[in-house]
């Protein structure tokens, strides 16, 4: 089985290396040439949480060109926002007629994006709990671990879905199926919202926003106005979920979020996707989500900044989010 890493970053590089311990031959493909030529002269190092290092020797490339084995799997990890840009690059190149997708991204809405982009029939749905932070070049730190769930974006987990779970167990990854997946997306996007755009703005490790009182409330308040808009369009939220989400950020103290990370590196984020997502579900089902709205914009302005784009789009309309 080939499979294919669209979007080696730190959680991408993480699964790619676990899956390489498999029988499973792993490509690693991202357009970040420096981690990429790191890879490539020493090998993909993942720093484990005893601390001790692990070496791993995949291909790794910053294009498709060079890729001529064709992708059984493609596990789709890149940022929301280049999902067609990425896809539109391998679909043709890397991919067979029977390649199947799964999205392990972050954020609402990426299996009906990629469904678009490829044979809905051959797309699957996966969220991750796995944490990682790309330490340098080639470097990353697994940053806690957590289930992976995987199924067919609806209905009852098929086979080639429990042979992927199969798949990842071998990897070492806890990995389960799961007939709810949408539920599951939109409970790890409430963990999203209440982590990543604080840590982004703040530029602390996910620890921290469960040991400090203000980092707690604000957290619990970002995830209550979004366990609102949940609930509202027809999932079940448990009432603790604030608590939940403490624990995850707790359980990943010294992980740094993928928004915080994108602000390190000065790159753009997946604020749309996160807190902007609950935004726009609240415009348009008029529930009032001003947490949320604020922290977008926070996140926005200094991203819109640090890229170097026109100050003047910066505003409150909903289309910045």
């Amino acid at each position: 089985m080939h499979i294919l890493i669209l979007g080696a970053g730190a959680i991408g590089s993480l699964l790619g290396a676990r899956l390489s311990r498999t029988e499973a031959h792993v490509t690693l493909l991202t357009t970040d040439r420096e981690h990429i030529q790191a890879i490539q002269r020493d090998g993909l190092v993942v720093e484990e949480l005893d601390s001790t290092r692990s070496i791993y020797r995949i291909p790794g490339f910053d294009n498709p060109e060079p890729i001529l084995e064709k992708a059984d799997v493609v596990i789709v990890a890149v940022k929301s926002y280049d999902t067609p840009k990425a896809m539109a690059s391998i679909i043709h190149k890397c991919c067979q007629s029977s390649t199947l997708f799964l999205t392990l991204q972050n954020g609402i809405g990426n299996w009906q994006l990629i469904s678009g982009l490829a044979p809905k029939e051959q797309v699957l749905a996966g969220v991750t709990a796995q944490g990682a932070t790309l330490l340098k070049p080639g470097v990353v730190r697994h940053g806690g671990n957590g289930t992976t769930f995987i199924g067919e974006p609806e209905g009852p987990p098929s086979s080639r879905v429990q042979s992927l779970v199969e798949l990842f167990r071998r990897a070492g990854l806890q990995t389960d199926t799961s007939s709810v997946m949408e539920q599951l997306i939109w409970e790890k996007l409430l963990v999203n919202v209440g982590i990543n755009a604080i840590t982004a703005l703040t530029g602390i490790p996910n620890g921290v926003i469960a040991r400090l009182d203000d980092a707690q409330e604000l957290c619990r308040a970002a995830v209550l106005e979004a366990m609102i808009i949940a609930r509202a369009k027809g999932f079940t939220v448990a009432d603790n979920m604030p608590d939940r989400v403490l624990a995850v950020a707790k359980a990943t103290a010294v992980n740094r979020s993928s928004m915080g990370q994108d602000v390190d590196r000065k790159k753009a984020t997946e604020i749309g996707a996160i807190n902007g997502a609950i935004v726009r579900f609240g415009l348009e089902m008029s529930v009032p989500t001003p947490v949320n709205r604020t922290l977008a914009q926070l996140v926005k302005i200094m991203e819109t900044h640090y890229l170097g784009k026109d100050e003047s789009t910066i505003h409150s309309s909903p289309a910045v989010l």
